[in-house]
């Protein structure tokens, strides 16, 4: 539980910051968008049929014109921001000790390798956790503001999870990377790399309607529209999300275990 606390109290400016900062932009935005969509819908929805930035979004002018699908939207953007601080929470996690010459330091306490590794994958996967509650609960506010609470619950609830399940998912990826690479001595960077790569990968496969393009971008495994329509995810890319969860976690415990370390001079 020592290392546990210490990472946590580490992060806990970034965590209230975070929090903080995704909630309030849910909250502010989603009623201004609301507020910008017209009465008369009709005419500006066949206007939008086909094109490319709505295609590139993933989403139907249909559902666009509608709060859960302004909320979907909106949500689509933000979880960039959030894909970027996940990958960046999982990189420095576990870089910063083979950067800043404590790993040998941490390793003479009466804590195992696998200790260690666990304590730090709770740690930050309740920083992730605090942020995704704040971040649901400024979504479930903003859409009270905007309908007085006249919306579909489940499906709220549908597209509000796609967060901390991406956020989960990003955070796996940037631990991978750190144990295979633990010399960053920038994780922010590389955080925002491989997130904007994913994010144009997700764009390009909606453009092109590829679904192998799809399959590389995490952000694309949760279509808006299919869960709005259906009520539900679309389960051959839930399934690849809960394999490459195992996938990432198997190989970062293993890599982390065994891998040597190496001071930073």
């Amino acid at each position: 539980m020592g290392v546990f606390r210490f990472e946590l109290k580490q992060y806990k400016n970034s965590i209230i910051i975070w929090a903080l900062s995704l909630s309030l932009a849910i909250m502010f935005l989603l009623p201004m968008f609301s507020g910008m969509l017209t009465e008369d819908k009709s005419s500006v929805v066949s206007s939008l049929q086909d094109n490319p930035m709505m295609e590139a979004m993933g989403i139907s002018a249909e559902n666009f014109f509608s709060p859960l699908g302004v909320y979907a939207f909106l949500s689509s953007f933000l979880m960039l921001a959030a894909s970027i601080h996940a990958i960046n929470l999982g990189l420095s996690i576990i870089t910063k000790e083979h950067m800043q010459n404590t790993a040998d330091f941490l390793m003479t306490k009466p804590y195992s390798r696998k200790q260690i590794f666990l304590s730090k994958m709770a740690a930050a996967l309740c920083a992730i956790f605090i942020i995704a509650i704040a971040y649901c609960i400024g979504g479930f506010v903003a859409m009270l503001i905007v309908t007085g609470g006249g919306f579909d619950y489940t499906i709220f609830t549908l597209l509000s999870l796609v967060f901390p399940l991406l956020q989960v998912l990003f955070l796996l990826i940037g631990v991978l990377i750190g144990v295979i690479i633990s010399r960053v001595g920038s994780t922010l960077p590389l955080a925002l790399g491989v997130a904007f790569g994913l994010y144009v990968t997700g764009l390009f496969s909606n453009v092109v309607n590829s679904d192998i393009a799809r399959r590389f971008s995490p952000f694309r495994y949760f279509n808006s529209n299919y869960i709005m329509e259906n009520a539900q995810y679309e389960s051959s890319y839930l399934i690849l999300y809960i394999v490459l969860l195992v996938i990432c976690i198997t190989a970062s415990y293993i890599i982390s275990i065994k891998k040597d370390i190496k001071m930073v001079l």
